[in-house]
């Protein structure tokens, strides 16, 4: 076939082809023709990509919805059928509420006992040991103290050791076991035994409180004496007593544990709400002042006797004469 002959033959075959394939591209949108016309031809992605001016990182929070479609192997919200919508997160308002402190009672002395399992020396123990007090008028026990935890401890002959002080029963369990370490080092077999919390007191303060109201409608539980101590005897339970003073100042005596003492003092607030006393507000009368140029003076109204405005002025002329 000679060179003419081809050439009729690829005019005749465009001529006839040509038109059906444009009227089939009209049919689809302009960006899928424009992917059509670029895959006919030399794809311009390969083409970018190798010289390295095509990046393959997509903002998908962009609102051109051709975004994804730009690069090889993705695809376009609108191939999917998909409308172009950025995708949005609602926050909700958070109400930030302030809960108000509440009051913590303060534990202010755990007493603890236990044994050390052997008789003690105590006149070798008050020479040979610092921070003791031994007096022989009472040869039957000791007095040691140490500094951290800052505590007290009563050491008989039998062995038997009392903690006080501490401020929390932990505390209290370390301060015994140091003392029994101590008099350990002394050459005593001493082991320990039968660690036991006695008491546990604690304060607490609240509101003011009208101390005659709450005795005579708890006068059952309460004992007050103003005339020898200001503050009210409150029974809670045998055992378990609570001073009341007007200010709210609350000290607690004979419980057996730091949950007790919670327990006491929310029970007790309760019952103090309805005797609360409300502050009082002193007024004040001022004398009249009488206002001159330069100072203000007060004024004070004395009664005059009869007679002495006669023997002043009798004591200014004689005055006069002198």
């Amino acid at each position: 076939m000679d060179e003419s002959a081809l050439e009729r033959y690829i005019d005749e075959f465009i001529a006839k082809e040509l038109p059906q394939l444009e009227e089939s591209l009209c049919l689809l949108p302009d960006e899928l023709l424009t992917l059509c016309q670029d895959d006919t031809g030399e794809p311009r992605q390969t083409a970018e990509r190798e010289r390295g001016t095509v990046s393959t990182s997509v903002d998908y929070s962009s609102q051109n919805p051709t975004a994804a479609a730009e690069l090889p192997g993705g695809s376009s919200t609108l191939e999917q059928g998909a409308s172009a919508v950025c995708p949005m997160t609602l926050v909700m308002p958070v109400n930030h509420v302030t809960e108000l402190p509440k009051i913590i009672p303060k534990i202010t002395n755990v007493v603890a006992t236990a044994r050390l399992g052997c008789s003690l020396d105590l006149n070798f123990i008050a020479h040979n040991t610092w921070n003791v007090e031994y007096n022989p008028q009472w040869p039957s026990r000791l007095i040691m103290r140490i500094r951290k935890p800052r505590t007290t401890a009563m050491i008989y002959r039998s062995g038997k050791i009392i903690c006080i002080g501490a401020t929390s029963e932990q505390e209290s369990r370390v301060a015994t076991r140091r003392f029994a370490r101590k008099v350990q080092k002394l050459g005593f077999p001493v082991s320990f035994l039968d660690f036991m919390i006695q008491t546990v007191s604690g304060t607490f303060r609240t509101f003011p409180v009208s101390l005659e109201q709450l005795s005579l409608a708890h006068h059952q539980n309460c004992r007050y004496e103003p005339e020898i101590f200001p503050a009210v005897f409150y029974n809670l339970r045998p055992g378990l007593t609570l001073n009341i003073f007007a200010n709210g100042s609350m000290t607690l005596k004979g419980a057996k544990n730091e949950t007790e003492v919670y327990e006491a003092f929310e029970t007790v607030c309760q019952i103090l709400s309805r005797f609360r006393r409300q502050r009082e507000t002193h007024q004040t009368t001022a004398a009249p002042v009488c206002f001159y140029s330069n100072a203000s003076i007060p004024v004070s109204k004395t009664p005059t006797q009869p007679g002495l405005e006669n023997n002043s002025s009798a004591a200014k002329e004689a005055d006069q004469v002198l």
